[in-house]
């Protein structure tokens, strides 16, 4: 994966917020993530296969393990650095979408 950290790139959207903002997300059996000094290294066991995720320190590996929510997350990017709540969020959904999709991950919705 090749995204940029750079979450002033990441257009606001205008349709209403989300429902995923109230999911937490999980990693997949079979898959570790580690911190490292660029963003993120996810190891795919089941590949094997090795993904590395430019985001700096927006997005931590304990998000993974935490149970926080997406709209948590993108809240606490928001008030980190600045931006508009909207950019936060649509940042955060491009990533976890990505890494979704990959089958690195699931969402599940917090009750």
């Amino acid at each position: 994966m090749t995204e940029s950290p750079d979450i002033a790139s990441v257009a606001p959207a205008t349709d209403p917020q989300p429902a995923s903002l109230h999911l937490a997300y999980w990693l997949a059996e079979g898959v570790q993530v580690r911190k490292e000094k660029f963003g993120l290294l996810f190891y795919d066991y089941r590949g094997p296969r090795l993904y590395f995720l430019p985001t700096g320190d927006l997005i931590s590996d304990a998000f993974f393990f935490s149970g926080q929510t997406v709209g948590q997350l993108a809240d606490a990017i928001r008030q980190k650095h600045g931006l508009a709540s909207r950019q936060a969020e649509d940042y955060v959904q491009k990533v976890l979408d990505k890494l979704a999709a990959k089958g690195l991950i699931y969402g599940q919705p917090l009750c």
